[in-house]
């Protein structure tokens, strides 16, 4: 059964994080930064603060291997915030200490400070205006079930190969993915709870990167959704 909008982000593509911490877990870090630069063109027109939320995945030696922009309250902030990060540097989660892949949510607040010299054509005063009655306002983030057209089909789905030698071993239980569809009907960033088996994980994940859905809409445009599947694994099936 496929959800939308369901709870937050987990930390992990492989893993995640939950709130409740475990003692053979450890967070993703981060060991260099780049500062984003604030958008000069929005500080000309009177911009003074913003917002953009991006997902980061990163393999188990802590290299950044794929993002995507959740959210905004302007393109530039998103394009500043991507900038900045593939600068950045890391250390792999671990889980029992054995490095694993995870996915994070970075929040990135802006906020330009000291003077700010604004252009005064009739052009940039206009959009100086609308620019600052949406600085609060995400003008970019996932859409909520009820935006949406129609819940996104599946149109391709590969189920995890689950063999009964598994379930044999014990090896049973449900492990619940959420992830993004983007704008083309694609899996990204799938994330799932660091408390389920490891095994499981794995095949839950890679059986969902191969799933295809119909692009999600939103008025006829094309959106990007959260959402989230459960996959049972018992008996061998």
């Amino acid at each position: 059964m496929l959800i939308l909008g369901i709870g937050v982000l987990l930390s992990g593509s492989l893993l995640a994080q939950t709130s409740s911490s475990r003692s053979d877990w450890q967070s993703l870090k981060i060991l260099q930064t780049a500062d984003p630069v604030f958008p000069s063109h929005l500080m000309q027109v009177g911009m003074t603060e913003g917002e953009a939320r991006v997902v980061i995945n990163t393999d188990a030696s802590g290299k950044l291997v794929d993002w995507l922009v959740v959210g905004y309250t302007h393109p530039e902030f998103a394009e500043a915030a991507v900038k900045a990060i593939k600068q950045w540097t890391f250390e792999p989660a671990r889980l029992q200490g054995e490095p694993v892949g995870t996915t994070i949510e970075l929040v990135f607040s802006y906020e330009a400070k000291g003077v700010v010299v604004s252009t005064s054509s009739a052009t940039d005063i206009l959009e100086g205006r609308l620019l600052r009655m949406m600085a609060a306002h995400y003008t970019y983030q996932p859409c909520s079930p009820r935006e949406l057209d129609r819940i996104p089909t599946p149109i391709v789905t590969i189920m995890p190969q689950y063999s009964g030698a598994l379930a044999k071993k014990g090896v049973t239980g449900k492990v619940t993915v959420e992830f993004f569809i983007d704008e083309t009907g694609a899996v990204r960033l799938p994330a799932v709870s660091a408390k389920d088996d490891t095994m499981l994980i794995a095949l839950a994940i890679d059986a969902l990167n191969q799933w295809k859905f119909a692009p999600p809409t939103s008025r006829g445009r094309g959106v990007l959704v959260k959402a989230s599947q459960e996959f049972d694994f018992v008996n061998g099936s």
